[in-house]
């Protein structure tokens, strides 16, 4: 679990101004937009700094425009946060409290209400409470949340600077939502249990549900959004007769090991428990950041739902009243600060030209991902009842 201790938080904070000088002078066309113009195109209104909606707004009345030799935004580019915000996040208290705490921290009048749950009880809850929800920002685990959310009509547009910070393949091409970090599916394998090296494990996510050599030794983890959101993508690749083969061949011929935490899995395979783990990588990066002797390491398939890219991201729900509050959240997790947590603390991949992948694990230039349109994940129910089906379930 990650250390939520306000050492962590106060270390992050303390790299801010060191964050903005090593982010690379490339980011400026995308993150050196961040800032400025908090317009809502669907809503029509411009919600300034006037502080109405318990925010101070944007910094200044025109976007902040970085000279060429400039680095990327730091938090000290943007607009304080202050008042009071409440998110639904669909990610787990340890990947992100410490984040929520560091913004505290350097802000000592904004508070953020956690509300904590898995991505389909927040989207459900969000479609209940409809125009009555308290929710400021949606922030999900996977795209397929966001799709969806996007889907029933209950997004706002997102400011125009937030949306042109994000290169268009991890965003909505309407700028309904936004990734805002990156994780692919991996094969988490031990190194000292595994009878070969990484060159003997498949580059086919088939083979893993066929393979003899896998039977009774490898494990999943069905309950999580980018699990569903890459069962989707097969759906979507490769038919939905070979999907469901694929959940049986796992389920009856392989007897897979079914988690209901991803960080438990990494770390049975880290420990010895289990020799191969389907995962998103971020959690044998963040075991290897910690153990670098850690006999656990990763390989990739190749171009097929089983590396699918995802992405962690946010919307703004069309209910709040709170928008200029909740724009200047999302820019704050964009910028190099809120990039370096995700990179440094949680392992994964950033979104952002200019902060560079750092950990122990592949770039993301040497994986080689399916192209998707990850706005095709918002059918998570479909998933959700082929797992059901076929008996994959914790």
């Amino acid at each position: 679990m990650v250390d939520e201790s306000p050492s962590r938080s106060e270390s992050l904070t303390g790299r801010r101004r060191f964050l903005g000088l090593t982010a690379t002078a490339g980011a400026v066309g995308v993150v050196g937009c961040l800032g400025g113009d908090d317009e809502t195109g669907d809503s029509g209104d411009s919600t300034g700094g006037d502080g109405s909606d318990g925010s101070t707004g944007s910094p200044d009345d025109e976007p902040w425009d970085a000279p060429l030799d400039s680095t990327a935004v730091s938090w000290d580019d943007l607009g304080d946060l202050e008042g009071e915000i409440t998110v639904y996040s669909g990610r787990t208290r340890d990947q992100i409290d410490p984040l929520f705490e560091a913004l505290e921290s350097e802000y000592p009048d904004l508070t953020i209400n956690r509300d904590y749950d898995d991505n389909s009880a927040q989207l459900n809850k969000l479609r209940e409470e409809g125009d009555a929800s308290p929710a400021d920002v949606f922030y999900t685990q996977s795209s397929g949340a966001l799709a969806a959310f996007k889907q029933d009509g209950l997004t706002r547009d997102l400011p125009a600077d937030v949306v042109d910070a994000i290169d268009g393949n991890y965003s909505d091409p309407d700028g309904q939502w936004t990734g805002v970090s990156g994780r692919v599916r991996a094969i988490q394998y031990n190194t000292e249990l595994w009878d070969g090296d990484a060159d003997d494990l498949p580059d086919d996510i088939f083979a893993y549900a066929e393979d003899d050599r896998f039977e009774g030794i490898i494990s999943t983890r069905p309950n999580s959004g980018t699990f569903r959101s890459f069962i989707v993508a097969m759906i979507e690749m490769e038919g939905e007769e070979a999907t469901r083969e694929w959940i049986r061949g796992m389920v009856e011929d392989q007897d897979a090991t079914l988690y209901s935490s991803g960080s438990q899995q990494a770390e049975e395979v880290h420990s010895g428990n289990q020799v191969v783990g389907l995962g998103n990588q971020y959690y044998a990066g963040r075991i290897l950041s910690n153990n670098p002797d850690s006999p656990l390491d990763v390989a990739f398939t190749n171009n097929d739902p089983g590396c699918l890219f995802n992405v962690s991201g946010v919307a703004i729900p069309q209910a709040t009243d709170n928008v200029s509050l909740a724009a200047e959240f999302c820019r704050h997790v964009l910028a190099a600060e809120g990039q370096e947590f995700f990179v440094e603390t949680n392992g994964e991949y950033p979104v952002v030209d200019g902060v560079d992948y750092v950990g122990d694990l592949p770039a993301l230039s040497e994986i080689n991902p399916p192209e998707f349109d990850l706005n095709a994940l918002a059918d998570v129910e479909r998933a959700v009842d082929l797992l059901r089906e076929e008996g994959m379930t914790v």
